[in-house]
Order: C-alpha cells, then structure tokens, then sequence
C-alpha cells in the first residue's frame, strides 16, 4: 500500500498508461501541474515530460495545490488535488486521498480511456 486509496487499472502491453491517464486528468484539470515523483522535476505542461519514461508521476490539480503540497504536504486543504500515477508491467495504479464525486469520475474516465487503449 502506498498510501491513500489506490485503484489499480489493467493495461495492455505498449498502451502508455501514463499518457492516456494524463489526457483524461486534464479534461478535468485543464491547468494541471506534473511532476516526476522520482527525480521532483515540476513542469506544467505534459507535452514537456516525456510520459513514456515517467516511472512516477504527480499530477495536481494547478500550480496553487502543487505548491501546497510542496510546502505542507497531505494537508486536508488539498486533499484529492494530487493524483499518484504508478504503471507497472500491466496495469497502472492511482493513488488519491478519498473517494468522492469528482475523484470517481476522475478514475472512471481514465479506466475508459485505459479500456479504449487495449482495444487499438
């Protein structure tokens, strides 16, 4: 357990997890922030990281919560404005603090796309 609630999402080889979750976090997190959660590189742009190499990576919801998260950690203010994206050999795993409606629907949405990606 990393940590939070995580829920684990099956993936088929070469689907690039961690692309397809990034572009369905950002239809709800349009001013989404990432950063490498090993090396602690921000950017805030996606098309700047390369997303293939990414082991880990945090996306918060902009660059306010990042900064929060930075400076105070798991604070109950920015509780659910980090994902965790951990792939792993076949599935991808994300990590939020608690389950609620915009989360839920967060993780359905990249389940779908995750799903659409197997298929192609």
């Amino acid at each position: 357990m990393i940590g939070g609630v995580e829920t684990r999402i099956p993936t088929a080889p070469g689907a690039a997890p961690v692309e397809v979750a990034v572009r369905a976090i950002c239809r709800h997190w349009p001013d989404a922030v990432f950063e490498d959660a090993i090396t602690a590189v921000r950017y805030n742009q996606s098309q700047s990281i390369s997303l293939g190499q990414a082991e880990e990576l945090f996306v918060y919801r902009d660059r306010e919560a990042a900064d929060i998260w930075e400076a105070s950690g798991a604070i109950p203010a920015v509780y659910n404005t980090m994902i965790h994206l951990v792939p792993d050999d076949d599935a991808l795993t994300l990590v939020v603090d608690k389950h609620d409606r915009e989360m839920d629907q967060i993780i359905a949405d990249v389940a779908t796309e995750l799903a659409g990606s197997k298929r192609s």
